[in-house]
């Protein structure tokens, strides 16, 4: 789990190991689940009260990335309590935004890539092992939700 705090949003990164019991048809389990996450996320001393939306872009080759984004609401902060709506936005792709320097032709093997003016976009394209995956994440920035269909429809996909 990465977690990193951008425009008043926490980001929560979660690989597909840390989410494989996760059931969005199961309220209770995903309750139970968020709780555990709140939980884990008071270590990085991130305190978790009040209500938040929480948006959910998942990937079937890297996991899941929740973006979550605390309400104003009196009530909540005010008793101490947590509530959340959860958006299932997206279950498309991931991309990997990465130098060209750092791209290894056995990753190259495994991903599509799309050039966007001078940024090279990597797009899984079949199932990879955990070591892979970590290489790939080792030297990229991913993106995910709107931008990456974007990029895909206005990238040229190019052979490296």
């Amino acid at each position: 789990m990465k977690t990193i705090i951008k425009d008043n949003k926490i980001i929560v990164f979660l690989n597909k190991r840390e989410i494989t019991n996760l059931d969005f048809n199961n309220e209770d389990k995903l309750e139970d689940y968020f709780k555990k996450l709140f939980s884990k996320l008071k270590k990085y001393d991130i305190e978790i009260n009040g209500f938040y939306n929480i948006d959910v872009y998942k990937d079937e080759f890297y996991g899941m990335i929740l973006e979550i984004e605390n309400e104003d609401v009196d009530y909540y902060n005010y008793f101490n309590q947590v509530d959340m709506k959860i958006n299932v936005l997206k279950t498309g792709s991931f991309l990997y935004e990465v130098d060209y320097e750092f791209v290894d032709k056995n990753i190259l093997n495994k991903t599509i890539c799309y050039k966007n003016i001078d940024k090279i976009y990597l797009k899984i394209k079949e199932n990879i092992d955990d070591i892979t995956l970590s290489k790939i994440l080792e030297v990229s920035n991913i993106v995910y939700g709107d931008l990456t269909e974007d990029i895909i429809k206005y990238s040229k996909r190019v052979r490296i």
